[in-house]
């Protein structure tokens, strides 16, 4: 019997890799109609590198039956060009997408684009393995949860599927074979969700409870990865990875139990308010190297009104603890936060020049589909390009003039503070 032939693709800032591909994989081979019906393949595209052009070169050899593309708001224009071309070349491809960028909007991306058959909402694993499994010749489209499709030129967006209660239900693509660990992009993730609720974030929203993957196979998998000697560096992808104490403790005895070539762990997602001298000799146990925190601005009636946690005697004390310890230290600040307006901007960047940070990373407010500012564009007075990457345009207090001014000011500060790291719209 022929399998049915299906990609999934990202496409990757150079180097990197799709950890959620890999699980959407290990979930669907836990099913028996899959293994036996389908091939599955994970194909990550560098976005610098390769063209649209030699990506349907490369499907065209491969020739799928399925095509599954994970999006965001930084590869959109590629995954469309790609979707588009190869299904004029080849008709019978069934092209589904998913991730944050379309996920919450995906009656949009149906209605725009005719070529996509259907839209995957929220967590993928399990509506992904049920959506194959309909493409194979079992179950109903109709009655698939989590899925914005198309049936017979009508637009169909089914009831949102809950988030995975029982997260041990998804294997470990490490630990699986299915991904195998590189050094510098190598991730974990360990619990999801967000404690916090920021409007300009779709975690807390989306995925607001914390779920946690099993403690044990946390440990293989930090076991695995750091047996290998070619991985020097790796990250957590947690989305505050010292919100508890204690469970950061937990956590940097399995990284000290399991480290043997001096791996440095990368790049983690803080709070600084949450630090105090326990939690820096927890990091250097960790080797913890660098991290990345907000505060996004500095302004209090910014602050509350996206809802997101500051407490500038906390964050000032915490950064100077890390940086006095050799843990380098990212600090963003977002242009165009409703609230803000251009000297409010001159405020925050000025206080943490006076802080000084490692790095500062100045980037443009995305107004992302499934966050609260962009449901409620209207009530913030927010105007944006509804075109990915969905910059701000204006604010009520913040005119289109006066952000292209914090933006040129932006790139004047980077290169005057900061030696290695571009301005970011991402």
């Amino acid at each position: 019997m022929n399998k049915k032939k299906v990609i999934l693709i990202s496409f990757n800032w150079a180097n990197h890799f799709s950890l959620a591909l890999g699980y959407l994989k290990a979930y669907a081979l836990k099913d028996n109609l899959i293994r036996e019906k389908a091939d599955i393949e994970i194909v990550d595209f560098d976005t610098e590198m390769l063209n649209v052009q030699q990506v349907i070169y490369y499907l065209s050899q491969t020739k799928p039956d399925i095509l599954g593309f994970s999006c965001y708001c930084w590869n959109i224009e590629k995954v469309l060009d790609t979707a588009r071309i190869i299904r004029t070349i080849h008709p019978h491809i069934k092209i589904i997408l998913g991730g944050p960028e379309v996920g919450p909007i995906g009656p949009k991306y149906l209605r725009e684009h005719p070529y996509i058959d259907a839209v995957i909402k929220g967590e993928g694993e399990i509506t992904f393995t049920e959506l194959l499994k309909v493409y194979l010749g079992n179950g109903s489209i109709e009655e698939t949860e989590g899925v914005s499709c198309r049936i017979n030129g009508n637009i169909l967006s089914n009831p949102d599927r809950a988030p995975i209660e029982d997260l041990s239900k998804i294997p470990s693509p490490y630990l699986e074979g299915i991904i195998t660990p590189r050094d510098k992009v190598t991730y974990i993730e360990t619990y999801r969700g967000c404690i916090f609720r920021c409007h300009y974030c779709f975690e807390g929203k989306n995925l607001p409870k914390l779920r946690f993957f099993p403690e044990e196979r946390v440990r293989k998998e930090i076991d695995f990865i750091l047996s290998h000697p070619e991985i020097r560096s790796f990250h957590f992808v947690d989305t505050v990875f010292n919100f508890r104490k204690d469970r950061l403790a937990k956590i940097v005895d399995m990284i000290s139990s399991a480290s043997r070539f001096g791996t440095e762990l990368r790049t983690v997602e803080i709070i600084v308010e949450f630090v105090d001298e326990v939690t820096v000799a927890l990091f250097r146990k960790a080797n913890v190297r660098s991290i990345e925190t907000g505060p996004q601005t500095v302004n209090e009636d910014t602050l509350k009104k996206v809802n997101r946690f500051y407490k500038a005697d906390k964050f000032a004390k915490g950064l100077r603890l890390l940086e006095d310890n050799g843990i380098e230290v990212t600090t963003d600040l977002i242009i165009g936060l409703p609230g803000d307006n251009f000297f409010k901007f001159v405020n925050s960047a000025r206080t943490l020049i006076d802080l000084k940070p490692t790095t500062i990373v100045f980037s443009i407010l995305h107004v992302l589909p499934g966050t609260i500012l962009y449901e409620k564009s209207n009530e913030f007075g927010l105007k944006f390009d509804d075109k990915a990457p969905h910059l701000v345009l204006s604010t009520p207090d913040f005119p289109y003039e006066d952000i292209d001014k914090a933006v040129i000011m932006a790139y004047s500060l980077d290169k005057e503070y900061n030696i290695k790291p571009p301005f970011a719209e991402v």
